[in-house]
């Protein structure tokens, strides 16, 4: 397949939750942490090109649910894929945002100490009026996919379009599950937190989505563990492939989830 190496790097709690309190307590939250170190700086035992995150994910952390100014009269953009001019192709911020709804201010964002150019990740079913106002911001997108995003096209142009040769995914859940369940990861990184919070309303490292994905399991193997300076543990896996087995034909697997079903 042609893609760029992929590695999902996330933080986590110890009960799988990649957003919480947890996250804000002193003792996780210092600066700089195992999960920064890993990926930057001299000691970074990984090195991206582009972080690919979803639009929740985006939302989140860097446009914060504010609305696209879009001026629905805007002349017909040309077809196709856009890349900005003047655009060095280098650092990228990936954001998977098919029918594009993002409210970017500028063309660059700057996460961590690294500044990367904004590449929005659309399909055919977004509006002209969003390509105009991203065209407008200088920022460049890529069309992959007609109603959804198709995922090895989009790695097929990040190696070929955008010349990357190593992604770093960062979430949320659900994309995390769909590159995964695509088997267009390589790696998974996981810095483990030395704290946990218990809800159950936060998003966990990967989600299964109706329509989307499937809770079908995928196998995961080793390759180090390591205990590191802010009592974090790295955890780091080759990630296999998805589990050729049939659990609707396992009597002894319906029956038990038949009878937990029945008690909830």
């Amino acid at each position: 397949m042609d893609k760029p190496f992929i590695f999902c790097h996330m933080e986590i709690s110890p009960d799988g939750k990649i957003m919480g309190k947890y996250l804000w307590l002193p003792s996780t939250s210092e600066d700089p942490d195992s999960f920064s170190t890993l990926v930057n700086g001299p000691d970074a035992q990984y090195h991206y090109q582009a972080m690919l995150n979803g639009r929740t994910t985006i939302d989140d952390n860097f446009t914060f649910y504010a609305k696209p100014e879009l001026d629905e009269n805007a002349p017909q953009v040309p077809a196709g894929d856009y890349l900005a001019e003047g655009v060095s192709l280098g650092q990228f911020l990936l954001a998977v945002d098919g029918h594009g709804k993002l409210a970017w201010q500028e063309n660059v964002n700057e996460y961590d100490g690294v500044k990367s150019h904004i590449v929005e990740i659309l399909t055919e079913a977004a509006s002209n009026s969003y390509k105009a106002f991203l065209r407008k911001k200088g920022i460049s997108y890529l069309i992959c996919g007609k109603d959804s995003v198709d995922l090895p096209l989009l790695c097929a142009k990040i190696k070929n379009v955008l010349h990357v040769d190593s992604v770093m995914l960062g979430g949320g859940g659900v994309l995390n599950w769909s590159m995964v369940q695509a088997g267009l990861v390589d790696e998974l990184s996981l810095v483990m937190a030395p704290a946990a919070d218990g809800s159950t309303e936060s998003q966990s490292l990967f989600m299964a989505k109706p329509g989307i994905t499937t809770d079908q399991p995928v196998l995961f193997k080793p390759l180090e563990v390591k205990i590191m300076p802010d009592d974090a543990i790295w955890i780091r896996y080759q990630v296999g492939k998805k589990v050729d087995f049939d659990f609707e034909s396992d009597p002894e697997f319906k029956e038990t989830m038949e009878m937990i079903r029945s008690h909830r």
